[in-house]
């Protein structure tokens, strides 16, 4: 994790839903990467199965709102949002939705909301969920990652996740400087001139 001069670490926050637990899978070792708090979503209804499938696949392809657990993360705690879904029908896996639904709702993102996005998928999708999450937010992403449920099971994403995991370090931190720096200028006391009388 890079650490700040002023001793104020990056806060990131990975929040993620999964189904087979694949994305989660991913979600754990980017957060244990990035020494980042983890907000896994919880769903409420019963997927398993192949009903549970062609359920969840109808509800992304419609757009669906589906009560999920109530999240216990506060966005506006973190210096970055990283998002995680599974690819469902070539969308945004309905908890996922639902969960960004929300925090709209609560007024988040802000303009200075930064974000990435990554998914885990059977093999393609990616393109279009990532269109999805921005059209959602509102806010264009740092990064993105897409990994296949094939690397998954075989374990072959450490590399895709340190490269991943660098971009979102580097460009939080140079984030973070700018920011320190212009509030440097603003704290700035100039000297106040005297006309001569």
């Amino acid at each position: 994790m890079a650490s700040m001069s002023d001793d104020r670490a990056l806060k990131i926050l990975v929040a993620t839903y999964s189904r087979t637990g694949n994305t989660n899978q991913v979600a754990n070792a980017l957060a244990r990467r990035c020494n980042a708090d983890l907000e896994e979503l919880r769903d409420v209804r019963d997927r398993r199965g192949v009903m549970g499938y062609l359920r969840s696949a109808k509800e992304a392809i419609r757009h669906v709102l589906v009560p999920i657990v109530q999240p216990t993360r506060n966005w506006r705690d973190y210096d970055l949002v990283v998002l995680g879904t599974p690819v469902w029908a070539g969308h945004i896996s309905s908890p996922m939705r639902t969960y960004l639904s929300h925090q709209v709702a609560l007024g988040e993102p802000t303009c200075a909301t930064r974000v990435a996005f990554f998914c885990t998928m059977g093999g393609r999708g990616a393109e279009n969920v990532f269109v999805e999450l921005e059209q959602l937010m509102g806010v264009k992403p740092v990064a993105t990652l897409a990994i296949t449920d094939g690397q998954v099971a075989r374990r072959q994403y450490d590399i895709a996740i340190t490269e991943f995991a660098n971009k979102l370090l580097a460009n939080n931190a140079a984030t973070f400087t700018l920011k320190r720096a212009r509030r440097s200028l603003l704290s700035i006391h100039y000297p106040i001139e005297h006309k001569v009388q």
